[in-house]
């Protein structure tokens, strides 16, 4: 070996008593090192680990008993429970002593707080990447408190792209400008699942689930074939001088039946369904035009409300 690389005992002693005094203090290794955050490969990989991703279900639901068919489970995400995961998957490598003061644990102390920053940071984009769309600033987003629900239903399954809205406490869709908490996960549990997940920022007091908004449709309120029949509810509506009055609490049932078809009874004569809507609506000379037809015969997508109440 050559004696250039040979160290004289005098010079590992300083080198040993070097790496000493860096590693015995978290404060020292931060001033060493030039940025304590790790590789952004393995921040993306513990912020997806934050929002449950790769955590086998059996963890999160250990008995079946406990989700059965056609329920919804609401919950606070343990933030304690996630801290020691995302530590126990950082852990790989460390060098575990019965000594309190190791280099490992001040190396974590130093890294700690600038890792689980930018795990906060990088968290809430996951779901922004996923859909394609750009991510909202990270002062949108506080994750001190998350919440959720786990939806084990045949919906999950039958209807794709299930949509979710969440309020906090105090807010409701019907306000002026709606309050809504930001969706951190929402995903059903694999391609032919029928469990959906659900995480949010916040404390959720009202979730809303319901139908793609792609479903809208033309719809009927009531058919049958034998004998054959079909209704459709209408609230009655005003146009003046370019301008549309609708009359909140004036509904009007329509008898649509001759509008079928006899040879293909599913089947609408849309000239007549518009003719009988202006009857209905008390202005039988003026003709619907598009707008006006799609206000009466819309039909929303479905939608369920769960409020959480105060038990105390």
């Amino acid at each position: 070996m050559p004696t250039s690389l040979l160290l004289s005992a005098e010079t590992k002693t300083e080198l040993h008593e070097t790496i000493r005094v860096t590693f015995g203090d978290p404060g020292a290794i931060l001033a060493a090192l030039p940025d304590p955050a790790p590789p952004c490969d393995v921040t993306d990989w513990l912020s997806r680990l934050k929002l449950l991703y790769g955590v086998p279900f059996n963890y999160l639901v250990p008995d079946e008993g406990m989700l059965p068919p056609e329920s919804i489970r609401f919950f606070y995400l343990d933030l304690n429970w996630v801290d020691a995961l995302i530590d126990g998957a950082f852990s790989i490598g460390r060098n575990l002593t019965t000594t309190a003061e190791t280099a490992s644990l001040n190396l974590d102390r130093a890294v700690n707080s600038a890792l689980h920053a930018s795990i906060a940071f990088r968290a809430p984009a996951i779901r922004a990447r996923l859909l394609g769309r750009a991510a909202r600033r990270s002062t949108h987003f506080t994750l001190q408190t998350v919440s959720g629900f786990v939806l084990r239903s045949s919906i999950v399954s039958a209807y794709r792209n299930l949509g979710v809205n969440v309020y906090p406490s105090g807010a409701t869709p019907e306000d002026a400008q709606p309050t809504r908490l930001e969706l951190l996960r929402l995903e059903a549990l694999g391609p032919k699942s029928d469990t959906l997940l659900c995480l949010v920022d916040g404390d959720a007091h009202r979730v809303d689930i319901h139908e793609a908004p792609e479903h809208l449709h033309y719809a009927l309120d009531s058919y049958a074939v034998d004998p054959l029949k079909a209704f459709k509810t209408i609230r009655k509506f005003e146009v003046k001088d370019g301008k549309v009055t609708i009359h909140k609490d004036d509904f009007v049932k329509l008898d649509l039946t001759k509008c079928l078809r006899p040879a293909s009874p599913r089947t609408l004569n849309i000239t007549a369904v518009a003719q009988q809507i202006a009857e209905g609506n008390g202005a039988p000379q003026e003709p619907l035009d598009s707008a006006e037809m799609g206000f009466a015969m819309t039909e929303g997508v479905g939608l369920v409300s769960f409020l959480k109440r105060n038990t105390t």
